[in-house]
Formats: structure tokens, sequence, C-alpha cells
């Protein structure tokens, strides 16, 4: 009986091993179709998190094909990769820490979008040790985009030209100067940042939006703000300081920014 038993075992094994290939098979044949792709990476993404660990072999592939449309910039399946890219490491952890670091860049070269910062929480919960990596990248799209928008961009702008902000491509939906702003912001305030006091970034990029013509970027600067020293308070409370004149020179500083953000 235990001899039966463990030969049905190996069958159904084997036969999952088949039906596996033939699966994977077929996707990364779809994938080599431009009009199939963004169905290709949606049913890898969906597929990934019933398979645990047994998409590992094909993981040099299927970065490959991520790494094509997601560094090329071009053609329609953009935001399908970049979240193809967050739902697998839900399911295969911190093995697919290689592959997904050697995506980052090119992921970031996309621009600022929704599915990019939802790919990026993803990430960061499954796979912590590039939570740094991801942390000072996201800071720096968010600084360009704050700067840029600041400086170079009228505030009732409704459209946004591909010539004026290089980090929104043709394959995302185009957002506004006033949505690019709004999404930066929203991202700043709750994204995990942790590890980084933002307070000095926030005096001198975001709280400048106050006087921004739209509403809705007001009232995102306002809850970021808010968010930003709230943020500050918590790393206070659960650092325990000395009476050091050092502390007290830092806790005098640090007062005088939350007052002004």
């Amino acid at each position: 009986m235990r001899f039966e038993s463990s030969m049905l075992t190996t069958v159904n094994s084997s036969l999952l091993i088949l039906l596996l290939q033939i699966c994977m098979n077929h996707i990364l044949y779809v994938l080599k179709i431009p009009a199939e792709r963004a169905s290709g990476f949606i049913a890898l993404g969906e597929i990934a998190g019933d398979l645990d660990g047994e998409l590992t072999n094909y993981f040099p592939k299927i970065t490959s094909h991520l790494r094509d449309v997601i560094a090329s910039n071009r053609g329609w399946p953009l935001l399908e990769a970049l979240s193809c890219v967050g739902n697998i490491p839900k399911s295969m952890g911190p093995t697919m820490e290689p592959h997904v670091h050697g995506l980052l860049d090119s992921m970031f070269s996309s621009g600022l979008s929704l599915t990019l910062v939802e790919a990026l929480e993803q990430i960061t919960k499954s796979i912590p040790p590039l939570l740094p990596t991801i942390q000072n990248q996201l800071l720096k799209c968010i600084s360009a985009i704050l700067s840029r928008s600041h400086h170079s961009m009228p505030r009732q702008s409704a459209s946004v030209s591909r010539g004026h902000i290089t980090t929104v491509t043709p394959q995302v939906p185009e957002l506004s100067c006033s949505a690019l702003v709004q999404l930066a912001l929203r991202t700043l305030a709750h994204f995990n940042f942790k590890g980084h006091d933002l307070l000095v970034f926030a005096r001198e990029s975001v709280v400048v939006y106050l006087e921004d013509e739209d509403g809705a970027t007001r009232k995102d600067v306002a809850l970021c703000c808010c968010k930003l020293v709230e943020n500050s308070f918590s790393v206070i409370s659960s650092t325990q300081f000395s009476l050091s004149r050092i502390n007290c020179a830092s806790g005098k500083r640090r007062r005088r920014l939350v007052e002004e953000v």
C-alpha cells in the first residue's frame, strides 16, 4: 500500500511538472508577441501566487521579457509588466531579489505612476533588503517631479506635453502637471520611508505647493506635511534620548523645522 501511495505521488508530481512546463512555454511564447504581451504578464502575475517556488527555473527568461518591455519604454504592456514585477515577489519572496534588483533602474525610468508605486510597495514587503535602495530611488524621483513642476510648470496646466516632463512616458496614461504632483505628494506621505527624516525635504520642496492654484494639490500638501510631522514625532518617541547638549540642540532644530512645515 505504501509503495502504491508513493508511486501515485510520484506520478502526480511528474504530471504537475509537465503541466507547468506546458503552461509556462505557452506564456513565454505569448510574451514574444507584442499584441499579446499584456495578457501574458497578467497571467504570469496571477499564477505566480499559486506556484510558490516552482517558477525559479523560469526566472531568467521571465526577467528578460520584463526588462525588454520596461527598459524600452515603448509598447502597450508597460503597466502590466510593472504590475507583474510586483506580483511575483509576493509568492517567491527573497529568491527574487537579484532578479528584481536588476529591474529597478528600468522601472524608475518608466516614470512615476500609481502602478509603479504599488509594485514597489509589494516588492519592499516581500524583499525587505531592497527597501533602502527603493527608498533612495523613489525619493530622487519625487524630488525631481516636485522641483521641476514648481520651477518649470504653470500651476493651472491641465495637461503636460511630452517635451516638458520626461518622467511620464506615452505608455502610462499621461498625468496632468497637478495630477503628477499630487501622486508624488501622496507617495511621499504613505510609502514606507522608515529611517528617513523628511522634514527638511518638506520645508524645501513641499510647503511651497501650499500656494498652488489647484485646491486638490493644496489639500494633498497639507495632508503630506501632517503625515511627515507625525512620522517625525514617532521617531522621537521611539528613540531613547539623553539630556546631552547635542540632543537638546537637535531637538531645537527639529522643533524649528516642525514650526516651518
